[in-house]
Order: C-alpha cells, then sequence, then structure tokens
C-alpha cells in the first residue's frame, strides 16, 4: 500500500486523510501508475485545470487534453511514484521517475502515463489550519480532476470542493474509517 511519510514535519492528521482518500480512489480507478506531489504550502482550486482546455469534455466530463499544472519547480518539496506490481488489488511499489513538473513545461498527462492518479496536497504544519488536495486521474489518453480545501477546526473538515461534491468527497473519506481506517488485509 501507498504511504506518505514524509521526511519533512507534516501534520499526520491531514496526512491520514489524503492516504485515505488515495486508497479510495485506487480501489475504484485500478491505475497503472501513481504520482504524489507534496506542494510547500496551501493552494487554491484555481489550480484546477488551470492550463487545459475546459470545452474538450466528454459526456461523462473527462477531457481529451488534460494538462499539468504549472507549479513552479521550487514549490514540490517532494514527489513520490509508484507503480502497480501485480494483479493483487492496492499492490503499489515505490519507482524511481523524472520530475514532473519542470520549467516552461505544459505537457499532457497522456505524454507522462497512459493510466495514472496524480495528486498534490499542501504541506500542513502542526500551526497550520487549511490544507489542499488536487486529484487527476487518466486513463486511455483522457483525464478527469478535481480539488478540495480543508480546515481544520479543531480536527479536519471539508471546506470546498470542486469538480466533485462533498457527498463524493465524504464517501472517499468514509469507505476506509467503516473499516477501522485499515485496508492492509490485516483485522
Amino acid at each position: 500500500m501507498i504511504s506518505l511519510k514524509s521526511k519533512v514535519n507534516i501534520d499526520e492528521s491531514f496526512s491520514s486523510i489524503v492516504e485515505q482518500i488515495l486508497r479510495s480512489i485506487l480501489k475504484s480507478h485500478q491505475c497503472e501508475e501513481v504520482y504524489v506531489m507534496l506542494i510547500d504550502n496551501w493552494f487554491d482550486h484555481k489550480w484546477l485545470e488551470f492550463c487545459s482546455n475546459k470545452n474538450d469534455s466528454d459526456e461523462l466530463g473527462w477531457r481529451a487534453k488534460l494538462r499539468l499544472p504549472p507549479f513552479e519547480p521550487s514549490r514540490v518539496m517532494h514527489q513520490s511514484c509508484f507503480r502497480k506490481q501485480s494483479s493483487i488489488q492496492l499492490s503499489y511499489e515505490a519507482c524511481s521517475s523524472n520530475p514532473l513538473h519542470i520549467l516552461d513545461a505544459n505537457r499532457l498527462l497522456a505524454e507522462i502515463c497512459s493510466s495514472g492518479v496524480f495528486v498534490w496536497y499542501s504541506f500542513v504544519g502542526t500551526r497550520s489550519d487549511r490544507g489542499s488536495l488536487m486529484v487527476y486521474f487518466n486513463r486511455d489518453r483522457k483525464g478527469a480532476a478535481w480539488y478540495a480545501s480543508f480546515i481544520r477546526y479543531p480536527d479536519w473538515h471539508i471546506n470546498k470542493v470542486k469538480g466533485l461534491s462533498q457527498r463524493e468527497l465524504s464517501e472517499l473519506l468514509a469507505i476506509n474509517v467503516e473499516r477501522g481506517g485499515r485496508d492492509d488485509g490485516r483485522r
């Protein structure tokens, strides 16, 4: 299973939320590759589909030309890449990859991989009161994306979403909570 343990001092309860959502996404999407980027600070919904043509979607909302958001490379604190290892559900192994965010890059998701999940989440220190998460998918040369922000008062709560409903995001969080937060085969 994919773990987001970071070398930097990030709020564990927020990274746990991101892990739960990622685990739920991988259960339903079965992607071959996963890219996870830790961004140096909170970011807002304006980054969602920033360089993409919003008029090229099909009847299901998938875009033919979904592009990576143009985060400045210096904002990426950490990038991880994972590849599906076998037919066993949720079996991913860390692998090396080139940085996704490079200067003047305007790349399509389909140029990076044919089946992937791309996750950007904000660095949240122990004193931070807001966090952000953005998820892009691609499959068969088409992509979809959504964004969510969270606030802490006193615990983490969904604040705003774009590209999916709060109910859908709550369901992604509830899948693992109903099982006691574990999905590693142990009970």
